[in-house]
This record gives C-alpha cells, sequence and structure tokens, in this order.
C-alpha cells in the first residue's frame, strides 16, 4: 500500500506517472522490492527494464531486460508480471496469493500501476512485490 500511496502522490492525482519522474531514492529501502516494465503491444513480449534485487530470478545468471515471458513459473517476478494485461485494462492492480520465492513457499501482495509519457498510453509498469515465508 506504500507504493500505491507514493505512486498517486508522485502522480499528483489521477493521471499516470511518467517514468522520467521516478526517482529509485524516494522509494528508499524498498527499492529492492520494485520492478519496471516496458510494455509491448503483446504483453507477454514486454521487457523487464529494472528488477529489484529482493526479485531477481535465480535462474537468470545476468538480467538482460527479459521478456516476461522469460519469468520461471514459480518466481515472485512471474507472479506479479503475469497480470500486465490487467493493467492495460484496469489501470491499477493489487494482486495477493500463495507463490514460490527462491524455492520457498510464499504469501505475496502486489502491486501493478501504469506509466505513460504521453499522459494517455500506458507504455510502462511500475510494480511492488513484498512476500512472507510460510509454513
Amino acid at each position: 500500500m506504500r507504493a500505491l500511496a507514493l505512486w498517486r502522490e508522485m502522480a499528483g492525482g489521477p493521471g499516470m506517472l511518467r517514468r522520467s519522474q521516478i526517482d529509485p531514492q524516494q522509494f528508499g529501502r524498498d527499492w529492492a522490492s520494485y520492478l519496471l516494465i516496458d510494455v509491448d503491444p503483446e504483453p507477454r513480449r514486454s521487457r523487464l527494464a529494472f528488477v529489484g534485487e529482493r526479485l531477481r530470478d535465480p535462474t537468470w545468471p545476468v538480467f538482460d531486460r527479459q521478456c516476461i515471458a522469460e519469468c520461471a513459473e514459480h518466481t515472485l517476478l512471474h507472479s506479479a508480471a503475469a497480470h500486465i494485461d490487467r493493467v492495460i485494462a484496469e489501470r491499477e492492480v493489487l494482486g495477493e496469493g500463495v507463490g514460490m520465492h527462491v524455492g520457498t513457499p510464499v504469501l505475496y501482495r502486489s502491486v501493478l500501476l501504469p506509466l505513460s509519457e504521453d499522459g494517455r498510453r500506458i507504455d510502462g509498469v511500475l510494480g511492488a512485490v513484498n512476500c512472507r515465508e510460510i509454513a
């Protein structure tokens, strides 16, 4: 919910935030739980522009702007990015569920928020994910 509140504050109203308005320092330590996605007309071909260290997919030897379709199925990154088409349709997407992160079952909560350089067309997504281990 901190991510949603900060996004709304930075957007200054009901409009969408521009990527150029995002300053990682404003997010503090939470930035490690954020991701940025460059939206493609075909949502599964959308590319990850940034992935915070807490969300990195351990199967990738190196982060290289992978497509969201390349996210391993049982990762927080996959759980969050899988809803990109809903962001385009609904603007804000809050999600939660049970998933896996680095081989551990977790309860997660995510928010995906639209970005737009022209104020009309969604060309990016800012996302945040947090989780806690479950027994």
